[in-house]
């Protein structure tokens, strides 16, 4: 765990790093592109600057979302076969036998971890288009970084608990059925890895696998409960 977790953890900075380097300009050029910083130089007013410059923070923080979105899902497809692995270790561990590697099973689960990772980026882009919109629009558009939090913290809890789902032997349609039903797991999971983020390094190195692990007992809760 700690050679991806370091791994991990490098990816997060280059990635950051570029965010912060091309998102400021990306919403300059929107502003000076459409024409809009010509028209508030015109009118003078100081109200519409400060809704202006509210509007461009908030979709400045719904692109650092979405960034964040590409990010893990270029780590969930790229380590997917280290995930996998590790929840095939858990999953034994769990169920106190001794842990043999199956290739077949551990082909499939790849396999199914990517297409899911794949799938769910594109609805979430999708979901998202609308959200950067309405993100324009003065004090409605404020709220929006609250869906995309929670949509983002779904999908990467939800890539997470489809490992544990997929070796109960629930098919795609059935996991899909169960995370809609229990969605406070998914979420609830998100928040946990992002909130690990707040830890610098240690935080980064961990937070894949602990939600992971997290995300395995989630699942084997509420299976025991039914």
């Amino acid at each position: 765990m700690i050679l991806p977790g370091i791994l991990y953890t490098v990816m997060f900075i280059i990635g950051m790093t570029y965010f912060g380097d091309t998102s400021s300009t990306f919403i300059e050029w929107i502003i000076l592109r459409t024409g809009l910083k010509t028209w508030l130089d015109s009118i003078s007013s100081d109200w519409l600057g400060f809704f202006i410059t509210m509007g461009s923070f908030w979709l400045w923080f719904t692109l650092l979302l979405f960034y964040f979105a590409l990010f893990k899902y270029l780590f969930l497809i790229i380590f997917s076969p280290m995930l996998s692995y590790l929840h095939l270790r858990i999953d034994a561990a769990q169920k106190e036998i001794p842990f043999v590697l199956d290739k077949i099973v551990y082909k499939k689960l790849i396999t199914r971890a990517v297409l899911l990772n794949l799938t769910n980026l594109l609805w979430q882009t999708v979901y998202l288009i609308p959200i950067v919109i309405v993100c324009s629009i003065p004090l409605i558009g404020w709220f929006t970084p609250i869906f995309t939090i929670l949509m983002e913290c779904y999908f990467l809890g939800y890539s997470m608990l489809d490992y544990g789902l997929a070796t109960e032997k629930k098919n795609k349609i059935a996991s899909a059925d169960y995370v809609s039903n229990h969605k406070g797991l998914p979420i609830g999971n998100g928040i946990l890895f992002y909130l690990l983020h707040l830890l610098p390094i240690i935080g980064w190195m961990v937070a894949p696998f602990y939600a992971l692990i997290a995300a395995h007992l989630n699942t084997q809760q509420v299976k025991d409960n039914q």
